[in-house]
């Protein structure tokens, strides 16, 4: 991995899980942490991040920049999600209740939903972009999830959120992921996030996970699945062979989508 790759890559990890350690990156990287250090410099000076004693921290998207976290990171990874969105959109039909998590990779996937012609479709979310995005479309009745609005995902959380599940059964969820270990484990850094989806997935009858390759061998605070949890699992061509190896081991439709397209759009 070239430089500018590796240092672009440490950006978009400390932008999502909003603190890192040298020592995890130099793992991850397989670095020395010397040459972490030696990024991290680099990125503070340019105003990236922000180094603390044994890593980095996200800097406060308010104070730099009008952009949330959320808005920088819907410009990252953008032909790994459209080529799993294109697929994803394929397992729904019309007149189906269906659940969309909040992240990134869900926009692009109600992006998607919105080019098709499907009919009657009933989706609840509680990702304030999402439901904007799906108001755009009179087939679609969009049913919205109270609770705690969060700034850096613009999804909504809490126990408000949590309750207002609890009667509530849905033909497919589709679920993305900030993280995903060798053994399936499935992690988000935040505690409220991870709940919600937890309660996504027990609400639906069948399981769909979304996630890019960029996310594999990272791990979180909160641990809110398995992949086994999951009926299909739609992942992008540019994964790497041993995570490949790892999944093919495990009893779940794995759709591996070619990426073969230009930014999203």
């Amino acid at each position: 991995m070239k430089i500018k790759e590796r240092r672009q890559r440490i950006i978009d990890l400390v932008n999502d899980w909003e603190s890192l350690s040298v020592v995890f990156l130099a793992k991850k990287f397989d670095v020395s942490e010397m040459t972490i250090y030696r990024d991290l410099n680099v990125l503070e000076n340019d105003g990236f991040l922000k180094k603390t004693s044994g890593g980095a921290i996200s800097i406060n998207d308010f104070l730099v920049h009008s952009e949330s976290s959320f808005s920088k990171r819907l410009k990252n990874h953008n032909r790994e999600k459209k080529a799993i969105t294109k697929r994803a959109v394929e397992y729904i039909n019309d007149g189906e209740s269906i659940i969309i998590d909040g992240g990134t990779t869900s926009f692009a996937l109600v992006k998607e939903i919105n080019k098709t012609d499907l009919k009657e479709l009933t989706v609840l979310t509680n990702n304030i972009i999402v439901q904007l995005e799906l108001m755009k479309n009179s087939n679609i009745e969009v049913i919205t999830i109270g609770g705690v609005a969060k700034y850096s995902s613009y999804s909504t959380v809490g126990p408000i959120a949590e309750n207002a599940l609890r009667d509530m059964q849905v033909e497919k969820v589709f679920i993305t992921a900030k993280g995903i270990s060798s053994e399936g484990d499935i992690f988000d850094p935040q505690l409220n996030e991870g709940k919600i989806k937890s309660l996504f997935i027990e609400r639906a009858r069948k399981k769909i996970l979304l996630v890019d390759s960029n996310k594999f061998g990272i791990f979180g605070f909160y641990k809110f699945a398995n992949i086994s949890d999951f009926d299909v699992m739609i992942v992008d061509s540019k994964i790497q062979k041993e995570y490949l190896e790892s999944l093919e081991k495990l009893n779940i439709n794995l759709v591996i989508t070619d990426v073969n397209g230009g930014e999203y759009k």
